[in-house]
């Protein structure tokens, strides 16, 4: 499962991270790119379509 997955599940659920979701969901797509996969996080491609 992808951690901003798990992050957004935790939000939604109103608990604090303290992690910026977007930055992750960045990082996220930065590091799919970078090893050629595609990003397989919901969140992930949501956040990187907008």
């Amino acid at each position: 499962m992808a951690s901003e997955d798990v992050v957004y599940l935790l939000d939604g659920l109103g608990i604090e991270t303290g992690i910026d979701l977007d930055a992750l969901a960045e990082t996220g797509t930065w590091i799919t790119q970078a090893i050629g996969r595609p990003n397989r996080s919901k969140v992930g491609v949501a956040l990187a379509a907008k």
